[in-house]
């Protein structure tokens, strides 16, 4: 059965209507990563960041095409992660310090753990025992005399569940560089201000932190020093 010819002329109009919309939006992509990598050359050589709520949009959401024009020169991706994070920190700063410390949340991971550690899983996480054979139980109790939720993680998908639970308003979270990366993107997608703390030794077991910079971060609002 043929199709009608006016059925057929509409079929094409909206073919050559999403054509257009399809190449106005990859030149619209293409001029953002663009100005983006600029942005991000500019940053590496001065130090100085331009625009860095809409340089922190652009990394969130053409991350892929940007690291693979700055691996051209020579640009590892953990720069640019590592960047990612000093500008979301500070960008966040200001509205994070403003919230009450009994609306924010800590993420530890349990990597930082001593290998001795005698506490166990439970659904709010690892309950740490105070057992003092690690950082963690300093943390802790500094945490909560501050009024934090605390909560030692054990995989990505409790931090999740706890913001879904508890509904902070702002969060702490201790990782590895691409965890506090994904976690930033992903808090500031949800709008819920966020600090990151990068640990100093990656690893499985045994990792270390500076925990001065997380107690610096903790007392936010204490102090008008910035990470």
């Amino acid at each position: 059965m043929a199709i009608p010819n006016d059925i057929l002329s509409v079929l094409h109009m909206v073919a050559t209507l999403l054509g257009s919309i399809l190449l106005i939006l990859l030149a619209v992509s293409l001029i953002i990563v663009i100005i983006a990598t600029i942005l991000l050359i500019y940053s590496l050589k001065t130090g100085d960041v331009l625009f860095p709520n809409q340089l922190i949009l652009g990394i969130i959401f053409f991350e892929g095409p940007i690291k693979a024009i700055m691996r051209l020169f020579g640009v590892d991706d953990s720069i640019i992660d590592r960047l990612s994070i000093d500008m979301q920190n500070k960008a966040m700063w200001s509205p994070f310090s403003k919230i009450p410390c009994d609306k924010r949340a800590i993420f530890i991971p349990q990597c930082l753990r001593s290998v001795d550690c005698p506490a166990r899983l439970s659904p709010e996480g690892i309950v740490c025992k105070d057992c003092g054979q690690c950082q963690i139980t300093t943390a802790k109790k500094e945490a909560e005399r501050l009024g934090y939720m605390f909560f030692v993680v054990p995989g990505s998908s409790f931090i999740v569940r706890m913001i879904r639970k508890y509904r902070p308003e702002g969060i702490i979270g201790v990782g590895c560089l691409c965890e506090v990366k994904e976690g930033l993107d992903l808090m500031h997608k949800h709008k819920i201000p966020s600090v990151g703390v990068v640990l100093d030794k990656s690893g499985c077991v045994s990792t270390v932190l500076d925990w001065d910079k997380l107690f610096e971060v903790m007392h936010a609002g204490e102090s008008t020093s910035k990470p």
